[in-house]
């Protein structure tokens, strides 16, 4: 890995993201993001990159292609936060979007691709409407599929977490519920809710999440089944501010080559000159027997 403590790789285009996830793949790290300019505009849509070490990257380009798209689509102009998730062969590609044209405005919801190679090219399965259409401001899609086979879909919605059983026949959502209720005043997650995504270790299910309370911070909550209860972490915050970083957030899990668990997520330097480009992190984290969480933290 990088001497760095984030990654950076010029030679791939690869120097700032927000929202970044990575897939493990038949050998590999697939690398995505919410690509600049991140919060007016447009973007070009959804890029990818993959690597052998986590520190040489390669460029897959566009895998999902705002050019490819009719101007009346709902999820043509402002992609955000996509992530990739494989099973039984197939590869899906969630992602968050908005439509910001005068003719066919669309503020966001989540949709969902999906192809047959992890490079693509992926083919929208929510073409007529956004998957939540139902759920306001839906936002931050994730999957998770569990120990019976059952493939999940999670997002943000009304400032909440909210987990679906997903139907891979036709991308249908079905059995939703919420996974927590609203914080109180004063604590670190009480404004909103959003970015999670949910891993299994030793026996426990983690729903990570981040909150903009605070600037930006990420903090996990337990369960000992997928549909709950989720008790909150009295750890959380758990990615803070630091010496080194800060407003870090809206992280992801995946499990190394050698057997290690991580955590990438973006964070700002701690630097005068630098300090609101969002970098990518990468740290290790262990989830110990008792349900707590060790993250390791960079030295400067």
């Amino acid at each position: 890995m990088s001497k760095l403590p984030y990654i950076i790789d010029e030679s791939a285009g690869l120097t700032t993201m927000r929202d970044p996830m990575i897939l493990v793949h038949d050998g590999r790290y697939y690398l995505t993001g919410t690509q600049p300019p991140y919060w007016e505009g447009v973007n070009d849509g959804v890029r990818m990159w993959s690597s052998a070490d986590l520190e040489h990257w390669e460029d897959h380009g566009l895998i999902l292609k705002r050019e490819d798209m009719p101007e009346d689509l709902w999820c043509r102009d402002r992609f955000w936060a996509p992530e990739l998730f494989e099973a039984d062969g197939v590869f899906y590609l969630t992602f968050n979007c908005r439509n910001e044209s005068k003719e066919h405005p669309h503020f966001h919801s989540c949709g969902i691709a999906k192809a047959d190679k992890v490079t693509g090219p992926y083919t929208i399965m929510s073409y007529d409407e956004s998957l939540t259409e139902h759920v306001k401001g839906d936002n931050d899609a994730t999957m998770f599929r569990d120990d019976d086979g059952q493939i999940y879909f999670a997002c943000a919605g009304d400032m909440l977490l909210h987990i679906y059983k997903f139907n891979p026949e036709d991308g249908s959502l079905s059995d939703g519920y919420c996974t927590n209720e609203k914080a109180k005043e004063g604590e670190w997650d009480s404004i909103g809710t959003e970015g999670q995504f949910i891993i299994k270790r030793n026996g426990i299910y983690y729903q990570w999440y981040s909150s903009w309370t605070n600037g930006y911070d990420a903090g996990v909550m337990t369960a000992k089944s997928i549909n709950g209860p989720w008790t909150k972490s009295p750890q959380n915050p758990i990615l803070t501010d630091n010496e080194l970083w800060h407003m870090a957030g809206h992280n992801h899990g995946f499990r190394s080559l050698d057997g290690k668990d991580y955590l990438i997520f973006h964070a700002m330097l701690r630097d005068p000159e630098d300090h609101d480009t969002p970098r990518i992190f990468i740290r290790e984290v262990k989830y110990l027997p008792d349900g707590t969480i060790k993250v390791s933290l960079p030295q400067k």
